[in-house]
């Protein structure tokens, strides 16, 4: 065995799943190299609380949540800048090792309760919806409305005065072409404002100003409008 392949070694020796030579060559390793040493210690604890872990998996209202929002949020490129020197590269059991403890970091996220996407972006001067409808539907005075749409399924929105948010649900809508994408509008005095697009099977939610009394749904190009281009498929009067 070659330094480098006892390097590799470490995580699985950490979890015994090693043949007897390979256990007998690292062990000899590990008393001549002290980065494997504090490898398999590290290694070795991450494994223990692994295992007290309990997992719980999300509701289904959660899922279509994270998949409304993931259909919603355009994935733009990096911006590069101009900085200093790249810092020396990580071997490659180091960077394997940092790639598993960032995703057992997320995991542990998402079991811990849920994700809230807010980024601070825009898409044609929109605001980006923030996943969460849970505070609104459980407030002390949210009230639903609900139209039907033509064509078929139908749109709720459920709105609270106390904490400012109205959460609008699709349910069952026609599918559109990949080109078109339903959006969904506030109104009241003034222009309409768009609260974001919404799948035909999702949620958004936006903040619910004084001015607003109504909730409106049109049918769009895929990338959002500014202001509404079609006549509504929903009308919606909130209280």
């Amino acid at each position: 065995m070659t330094t480098a392949d006892a390097h590799i070694l470490a995580g699985a020796y950490a979890l015994d799943a090693v043949d007897d030579l390979e256990r007998a060559a690292f062990t000899r390793h590990l008393g001549e190299c002290a980065a494997c040493a504090d490898e398999v210690a590290e290694f070795r604890e991450t494994a223990a609380l692994l295992g007290r872990a309990a997992a719980t998996g999300p509701d289904e209202s959660f899922r279509r949540r994270v998949l409304t929002e993931i259909s919603q949020t355009r994935q733009l490129p990096p911006r590069v800048t101009a900085g200093p020197a790249a810092p020396p590269r990580r071997s490659p059991w180091r960077r394997r090792a940092l790639i598993g403890v960032v995703s057992v970091a997320a995991a542990a996220a998402v079991l811990a309760g849920g994700i809230s996407i807010g980024l601070d972006q825009s898409v044609s001067g929109r605001p980006v919806p923030v996943a969460g409808g849970g505070a609104v539907i459980s407030a002390p005075d949210a009230t639903t409305v609900r139209a039907a749409v033509p064509g078929g399924g139908s749109i709720s929105a459920t709105a609270s005065r106390q904490l400012g948010q109205v959460l609008v649900a699709a349910r069952a809508l026609p599918r559109l072409d990949a080109g078109h994408a339903y959006e969904v509008w506030l109104t009241g005095p003034g222009v309409p404002r768009s609260a974001g697009l919404v799948a035909p099977e999702g949620t958004v939610e936006a903040a619910l100003s004084a001015g607003v009394d109504g909730v409106a749904v049109t049918v769009e190009p895929a990338t959002g409008s500014l202001q509404p281009t079609t006549p509504s498929v929903a009308n919606l009067a909130l209280s």
